[in-house]
């Protein structure tokens, strides 16, 4: 007899019917289909964008990553020849992307296309898991547009889109390990949470939430013994702090662990005390109206998610977790106060995942009114619709303005994403040196444009690659000056580039301005041989070579110079 449901048809006679399926199954099949092709419309949309950005000049942070990412390669520890404040976890996530894709910017943003994919896909199962496909699809969406937003500065490689990657892992092992406990689980989960404090110091608060919530659904479970529990959540806090503890081990191991720690955690305690708590709120209010100026209804569907996961049932027992994890990465935003747009990126899991819980909720809550219409449908197309709405703003960068336009921006009023940073600039500084000097020549950039340094395939003669923390009102500023000058001094490079910009400097009017008196006197050693000049947004004036640069007045825009040693 065939496999199916049969029909006596007439005495003696057997038809074969096709096994019967009910409308809702279909329609459920025919949802599934469309809003699964829904989610790959948009990562591919979001891809494209990316894909079209890939040569988009590095940034500062870029710059940093990148340059101790390629020193790792060489076989050179982070903190001997480039100083920060950051874990080197992102150092050794470029050098891992550029081993793959090369020493170049493309090479780097298209790592950072599969990182930021694998995210959204890792948020997909996970909202699937804890609701049902509509959550895990709205999800990853959310989370592939908003984490491409200029608003953020998406589009480029930042250490809060590599804290969010291992945040997400964490969460997905964290949720395997709730099905199924296994020591493997928990070591999963915790090594992904200690991997994304590893990549950013503001990652600690997401980490401790995650092993505090671990440790107290282990309290409280039963059957189990005392002596059991303890050794688990135990083992779990030494899986966690393993990341930091390898690397610490690793830096001691190559000689710069006193500098790892002076910088990481000495400075970086002044660092973060320099913004008083009352001026909080005015920094907040300053960067988040622009932050949610692109996919505002996206972070108002992730609002409205906060009142949906109170009304819906199925997080009776899950309520506190997700909360508490919606909690943590809004705290990770605010260690150091200064809320730069691109420390929100840390937060957009969790803002994925409450937009998942809203539209699942609404879906939810239109199927127990009965209506005539589809519930899914309905409450998808309207997520739909502001997706659409949230892409379409973005359109201009993503898809239409070239680079420089995008850099500096259109009009007199409009600046761009990054006004008179000398990104472009860079390059054409970084070339000029790569093709006139050894490669073994070193060189030192009197300013805060590291990514010259990556860029040119030098070495820095001082670790000092950033020099803000020189200007700043903090009690190691004139140590600092007084060390790098001492550098210059003894390593004697062969170009010095002087970044004659306030955006590298960021001078206070309570700055010391020692190692500026000190340049005037230095740079008799040296010959000006080129600048790159940015007079107006539309207009940068590039002068190199001798002969040029004799004919040329002083900078009259944000620029950087060029000095050879004679």
């Amino acid at each position: 007899m065939e496999t199916g449901q049969n029909e006596l048809n007439s005495p003696g006679q057997f038809v074969f019917m096709p096994p019967m399926t009910s409308p809702d199954h279909r329609s459920l099949f025919a949802q599934r289909h469309w809003t699964f092709w829904l989610m790959v419309a948009v990562l591919v949309i979001v891809a494209a964008a990316r894909l079209r950005l890939l040569n988009f000049p590095l940034e500062r942070d870029e710059g940093e990553y990148a340059y101790a990412g390629q020193l790792i390669l060489q076989g050179i520890p982070p903190y001997e020849l480039a100083y920060n404040m950051k874990f080197p976890g992102t150092y050794l996530a470029y050098a891992a992307i550029m081993a793959f894709f090369g020493q170049t910017p493309a090479g780097i943003h298209l790592g950072l296309l599969l990182m930021t994919t694998g995210t959204a896909l890792m948020l997909f199962w996970l909202g699937k898991k804890m609701l049902d496909d509509t959550a895990g699809i709205v999800a990853a969406t959310s989370y592939a547009v908003l984490a491409a937003s200029p608003t953020m500065l998406g589009n480029v490689g930042h250490a809060t889109h590599f804290c969010a990657f291992f945040a997400t892992a964490g969460l997905c092992f964290m949720r395997r390990s709730r099905q199924k406990q296994s020591w493997q689980n928990v070591a999963a989960f915790a090594v992904c949470f200690g991997m994304a404090t590893l990549m950013k110091q503001h990652a600690v608060i997401i980490a401790a939430w995650a092993g505090l919530a671990f440790a107290v659904s282990k309290i409280f479970e039963r059957n189990v013994s005392f002596a059991k529990r303890l050794g688990t959540v135990t083992f779990c806090a030494v899986a966690m702090l393993a990341p930091l503890g390898l690397v610490c081990l690793w830096l001691w191991h190559a000689g710069v662990f006193a500098a790892f720690k002076f910088w990481t955690f000495d400075y970086a305690r002044e660092y973060v005390s320099g913004v008083p708590l009352a001026y909080a709120p005015q920094l907040f209010w300053h960067s988040f109206p622009k932050v949610v100026s692109v996919g505002g209804w996206l972070w108002l569907t992730a609002a409205a998610g906060l009142v949906a996961i109170w009304l819906d049932a199925r997080w009776k027992n899950s309520r506190a977790w997700l909360l508490g994890f919606c909690l943590a990465s809004a705290l990770a935003v605010c260690p150091d106060f200064y809320f730069r747009k691109h420390y929100f990126l840390i937060a957009l899991p969790a803002l994925a995942l409450l937009a998942g819980v809203a539209i699942s909720g609404l879906q939810r809550w239109l199927n127990a009114a009965q209506q005539k219409f589809n519930a899914r449908n309905l409450s998808v197309g309207i997520y739909a619709a502001m997706l659409a709405v949230s892409i379409a703003s973005c359109a201009n960068i993503w898809f239409y303005l070239p680079i420089p336009q995008i850099i500096r921006g259109t009009s007199a009023t409009d600046h761009g994403l990054y006004g008179a940073d000398p990104l472009p600039e860079s390059e054409i500084v970084a070339k000029y040196i790569a093709d006139n000097s050894p490669p073994n020549a070193r060189i030192a950039v009197l300013g805060s444009e590291p990514e010259i340094y990556f860029l040119s395939h030098r070495h820095s003669a001082t670790g000092y690659i950033y020099t803000y923390a020189m200007m700043e009102p903090q009690p190691f500023a004139l140590q600092m000056q007084r060390q790098m000058m001492a550098d210059l001094e003894r390593q004697k490079p062969e170009f010095i580039v002087f970044a004659d910009n306030i955006m590298s400097w960021n001078r206070r009017p309570d700055s010391d301005l020692s190692i500026f008196k000190w340049w005037d006197n230095y740079k008799t050693n040296y010959t000006l041989v080129g600048m790159t000049d940015i007079v107006s947004p539309t207009n940068t004036i590039i002068v190199l070579g001798t002969n040029f640069i004799a004919h040329y007045p002083e900078a009259n825009g944000s620029a950087l110079e060029i000095f050879q040693r004679k």
